[in-house]
């Protein structure tokens, strides 16, 4: 059937587009200008796909890698909690990927209609989306906890924990919802998604989800500002009091977290135009098609800016930093739960490096990571540690 032998510019008959009018329609009649604006979401999902999938090649790349130049082991794909953060957002941003290409069958026919198919894409946008929300909060409030109070540097276990629990909160909301509920995911007018009908569900099954991770971005966001500058401390005798200072010289590292929480502030941005259309619909109100579309494209594009923001600042989580410069934590280093490295605010970092032969006590003194001592008669010169001691983030 072609657009001209619809109504009103659509490929719908009479009947069908009667339908599309309903109060909770089952059908939804494209025009040829939406079937456009629903391949371009369509397209900002596929990016985000490819996107997430090319990063996911390259982790495996990096297992290799480790394994061929570190064979004994000594190493771990997810040694900190960012680690399992940022794997697990990649998962739930392919889930999210998946549901947004989906659309491309509605683009070509012109018609959204309830079924299996449409079924299957609710479930797994529902389920990309709401794992994102709940990731991306986690992954804020700890940033912003380790930060601040240096507590949960380490906690790979409770970050284990925090990923079981979104996972069985998204399955179980997921499942439960489509069944015990008729035509749980229909027509929301362009995609499948939870029905009109669902209000409640709409909210604690994803909405509320997104103001929360949005607001605890926003919220969190100025104070990690200040502390990256070095003008935000906790007082160290009561951890609910902060205190304000001058900028200090330990400004440099603390960019870390302010990268970390590139994450979150990249996601207020793909949320924002969403949360604007759908308060605008909540509020019984129309909003354009074309708005509607670039909302959601800008959302689709969230996979895709998760992965550029990741190889851009985290460069060192996931086995992204050199075999040679992996080190395991000893003694009283600590592993810098944004960075996946060990430092310290006010010490340089340092790399390991071959032993040198023939060198003068000139290069020596030039190279800087040597120690000259003498007992006696005798003089040793020993290397030191390129592995920095902390005591912080």
């Amino acid at each position: 059937m072609s657009v001209l032998d619809g109504v009103y510019g659509t490929v719908c008959n009479a009947e069908q587009y009667q339908l599309s009018n309903d109060t909770n329609p089952t059908i939804t009649c494209l025009t040829h200008g939406q079937s456009i604006g629903l391949a371009l979401t369509a397209e900002a999902s596929f990016l985000s796909l490819a996107a997430v999938i090319i990063v996911l090649v390259l982790i495996g790349r990096n297992v290799l890698r480790y394994r061929r130049a570190l064979p004994k082991g000594g190493w771990k794909l997810l040694r900190v909690p960012a680690d399992i953060y940022m794997l697990s957002l990649f998962v739930y941003d392919i889930l999210e990927a998946l549901g947004g290409i989906l659309d491309v069958r509605w683009a070509h026919n012109g018609i959204v209609t309830v079924g299996p198919y449409c079924t299957a894409q609710g479930i797994i946008q529902q389920s990309g989306e709401l794992g994102v929300a709940l990731i991306t909060l986690i992954l804020t409030v700890h940033t912003f906890v380790v930060a601040l109070w240096k507590v949960g540097i380490g906690a790979r276990h409770f970050a284990f924990g925090m990923v079981a629990l979104t996972s069985l909160f998204v399955v179980l909301w997921v499942g439960i919802g489509n069944g015990i509920h008729k035509n749980f995911e229909t027509p929301t007018p362009y995609w499948c998604w939870i029905g009109p009908e669902y209000g409640a569900e709409r909210l604690a099954g994803e909405y509320i989800w997104l103001w929360i991770a949005l607001f605890a971005s926003v919220i969190m966001y100025i104070p990690l500002y200040f502390w990256m500058k070095g003008r935000l401390s906790v007082d160290p005798d009561k951890w609910y009091k902060f205190r304000l200072s001058e900028s200090d010289d330990g400004y440099t590292q603390r960019r870390s977290a302010l990268g970390m929480l590139s994450y979150p502030l990249a996601y207020s941005f793909v949320v924002l135009p969403v949360s604007i259309a759908r308060w605008l619909v909540f509020s019984n109100k129309k909003v354009p098609s074309a708005a509607a579309f670039f909302a959601v494209s800008m959302f689709n594009l969230s996979g895709a800016i998760n992965v550029l923001l990741f190889l851009i600042v985290r460069p060192g989580l996931l086995l992204f930093s050199p075999p040679e410069e992996f080190g395991e934590p000893e003694g009283a280093e600590i592993e810098d739960p944004t960075t996946g490295s060990t430092m310290t605010p006010d010490t340089p970092k340092y790399s390991h490096s071959p032993q040198p032969t023939g060198m003068s006590l000139a290069d020596v003194a030039d190279d800087g990571a040597w120690n000259l001592t003498a007992d006696g008669n005798n003089v040793a010169l020993s290397r030191i540690d390129s592995r920095p001691r902390s005591d912080g983030i």
